[in-house]
């Protein structure tokens, strides 16, 4: 902390420095066509003479540099202030800029892919990377669950961060169950989808795609063809992905086949990225 001395009481009987300032500012509110800038006093008075204007404005201008001058030259350190110690070591990679950005697209775009982009980061031994330690304990301070998952992807930096910003703490206080941190909970899918989970991405693909082309699946279907590419086997994605791109780009369902096509290229490039 600083401490401003310009209120002592000078031992040459000169007017104190905050009492000329608050004279100046009198004046400026007032304005130097309505009244003159009051006259320097003591040194202040000797270092505005050597700049001497003729316009009342001009002499205020002077006056106010000079003033500020001594002001921020009066102000005395205060005690020094504790260094912050450094978090502990963490010993995993820090994951790729790729992956750094892919949880950007995702949280923005495709939140449904957040839990599992996070919990391959933990299964293959990466490290949240330093700039999405705040804004992944941020997102999730509402959510005990995610915000301890969030904890143990970013490790020591995590703990470091609440300590100096509590406001990064999780809102919710309670004991979490280790099994949730680690579990990817599953998503509703109709029961004639099922099937396609574990299926070869040719059969998923060929299934989706025809369903888009002949109308079966419109947008009305959206919600469940986003839970079913976001659960189904990533072996099988690649598949998928061709079998979206080809279909008509002339029928009514060319849109929804595009926005699938991205969210499994997403969630394909996200594996990929996190892989070991």
């Amino acid at each position: 902390m600083n401490t401003p001395v310009d209120d002592v009481s000078r031992a040459d009987g000169a007017m104190p420095m905050a009492e000329q300032w608050r004279n100046l500012v009198t004046a400026a509110l007032l304005g130097t066509d309505r009244r003159d800038p009051p006259d320097a006093d003591g040194p202040l008075a000797q270092l505005v003479a050597d700049t001497a204007r003729a316009a009342p404005s001009e002499r205020m201008l002077a006056q106010v540099a000079a003033c500020t001058a001594v002001r921020r030259a009066a102000i005395l350190p205060g005690p020094p202030v504790a260094l912050t110690s450094a978090p502990d070591t963490d010993e995993r990679r820090e994951c790729v800029p790729a992956a750094t950005e892919r949880w950007h697209h995702i949280t923005t775009s495709w939140g449904v892919l957040e839990d599992e982009w996070m919990l391959t980061l933990i299964a293959n031994g990466w490290r949240l990377s330093a700039e999405l330690v705040p804004v992944a304990l941020q997102r999730h301070r509402s959510d005990p669950v995610r915000h301890a998952r969030v904890m143990v992807a970013a490790g020591p930096a995590a703990e470091w961060l609440i300590e100096q910003l509590p406001d990064l703490a999780c809102t919710k206080q309670g004991s979490v169950d280790p099994e949730a941190i680690g579990e990817l909970v599953d998503l509703p899918i109709p029961p004639e989808l099922l099937g396609l989970l574990h299926a070869p991405g040719e059969q998923v693909g060929a299934t989706v795609g025809a369903g888009i082309e002949q109308g079966e699946f419109s947008h009305a279907h959206r919600a469940v063809l986003v839970n079913l590419i976001a659960r189904m086997s990533p072996a099988g994605l690649p598949g998928l992905i061709d079998a979206l791109d080809n279909v008509d780009p002339h029928s009514s369902g060319a849109g929804l086949a595009s926005v699938l096509a991205d969210l499994a290229l997403t969630r394909h490039r996200m594996l990929d990225e996190l892989s070991v």
